[in-house]
């Protein structure tokens, strides 16, 4: 009886002609361009070691262009976005004698901050060399890097000079609008070393009833002591004068990740 269902429901089933063997599909080639011809976006890059800095430098003056070898040079150590560097005055930099400022104050374009920062040796060794191939004939109200016909270059453009230096020298390193600041960050990151008394600085803390550490730190001045020694650093980078060329961070912090830490104790120390 059994056997009898089993024929009566093999009877029942249609069989289905074989499929064809789908073939293999080749996984679609990258391609860095949209179809419009346009490069796609992609994330910037800081450089990665002191032969990046300096294979930008030569490229530069191997062009005799000294204007884009100051803007590289004196870019990095100011660590500005291309947009604030863009837009910088020969008089924020030097007084009426032709001599330089100790210190450059700008507001941010992207975030309308106040940036102020030391004139550090590096910048002041960088645009020296740009205005000696001036001769000196410098507008004050004018844009520190000017076009052929001395008008203000566009961020567009200033990146665009770096972008494709970068092409040719360093092509495997993304240059993009961030990339003066991310390497600036990445120089201090690398070279930077402080060693905070977390006990001290709870003690001073709890005595001004501050509710974190950076306030502590920026009413004390630390802050502002521990950013200008990392610019130091940077323009001591750029120099030549560390011994540093891979820009290997490892295990060292910025002041940054130092101060989110301790904020994330004090977070934990507030919950229990």
């Amino acid at each position: 009886m059994e056997a009898l269902k089993l024929e009566q429901y093999k009877s029942n089933i249609i069989m289905l002609p074989p499929t064809k063997a789908l073939k293999k599909q080749e996984p679609e080639k990258y391609s860095p361009y949209k179809s419009d011809g346009k490069r796609k976006a992609r994330p910037m890059d800081s450089i990665r070691s002191y032969d990046d800095l300096v294979a930008m430098q030569n490229y530069f003056l191997s062009k005799n262009n000294i204007r884009d070898w100051a803007m590289w040079t004196a870019g990095i150590c100011f660590g500005f976005r291309i947009s604030d560097l863009m837009k910088l005055k020969v008089s924020w930099v030097l007084n009426s004698d032709k001599t330089f400022r100790d210190t450059l104050t700008i507001i941010e374009k992207k975030t309308s901050k106040l940036n102020e920062t030391p004139i550090t040796e590096a910048i002041v060794y960088a645009l020296s060399k740009y205005f000696e191939s001036l001769n000196w004939d410098l507008d004050f109200d004018a844009p520190i890097f000017r076009s052929r016909k001395k008008g203000r270059i566009t961020s567009q453009h200033g990146w665009r000079i770096l972008s494709q230096a970068a092409e040719k020298v360093i092509p495997d390193v993304i240059i993009g609008s961030h990339t003066l600041r991310k390497s600036h960050s990445s120089i201090i990151a690398c070279l930077l070393k402080t060693h905070i008394d977390v006990n001290a600085m709870t003690a001073v803390q709890m005595s001004l009833n501050h509710t974190n550490f950076r306030t502590t730190m920026r009413y004390l001045g630390i802050l502002d002591q521990i950013t200008n020694r990392g610019r130091a650093l940077v323009s001591d980078f750029v120099l030549g004068k560390t011994e540093v060329n891979e820009l290997t961070i490892g295990t060292t912090f910025t002041i940054d990740d130092v101060m989110k830490k301790l904020e994330e104790i004090e977070k934990i120390k507030g919950d229990k």
